[in-house]
């Protein structure tokens, strides 16, 4: 099993269709095209995730890593971008690309160098309007979206390049 599932899941391929008449017989094999299918799919899931990841924050990696997670359960067609919100709220914020403070004290976070970072509990936060700096060069919000915007037609050749 690779990190995106299975590229030999059959999604496509398994399809066959036979129709029975009084005085004909009318079968399709989708075989062909479907393997093709299939590897398509594949490749697409892998290439989707790998842009993806290139515009998502890396400080202490656990987002990529949880999500990635998810990926290698995915069914076919389907690459998370991000973990499960419930989870992790801190993936809210990140994804916003907004800093969320405090109500009260306007802080994000408290600092103890014996702790380390902490906020107060059952607070929640609220957007400051300032924007979220990343420490990776090209992390951004809403990393799927341009993802998207700057690979689209990439992902269009692949798919194009399996289907031939």
């Amino acid at each position: 099993m690779s990190r995106l599932g299975n590229e030999n899941t059959n999604n496509f391929k398994k399809h066959k269709v036979k129709v029975l008449g009084q005085s004909f017989e009318v079968a399709l094999d989708f075989t062909e095209i479907g393997e093709k299918l299939d590897r398509a799919q594949h490749a697409l899931d892998m290439q989707v995730w790998d842009d993806v990841q290139h515009y998502m924050p890396l400080d202490t990696g656990s987002l990529i890593s949880d999500t990635n997670m998810l990926n290698a359960t995915a069914e076919p067609g389907v690459v998370y971008c991000t973990p499960d919100m419930d989870s992790h709220p801190y993936a809210h914020y990140v994804y916003e690309g907004e800093v969320y403070v405090d109500p009260v004290t306007g802080k994000g976070a408290f600092y103890d160098p014996n702790y380390g970072f902490w906020s107060r509990p059952g607070v929640a936060k609220v957007p400051s309007g300032r924007q979220m700096v990343y420490s990776q060069p090209s992390a951004v919000s809403h990393w799927d979206e341009v993802a998207t915007k700057n690979h689209k037609s990439e992902w269009i050749n692949i798919v194009k390049r399996f289907l031939q």
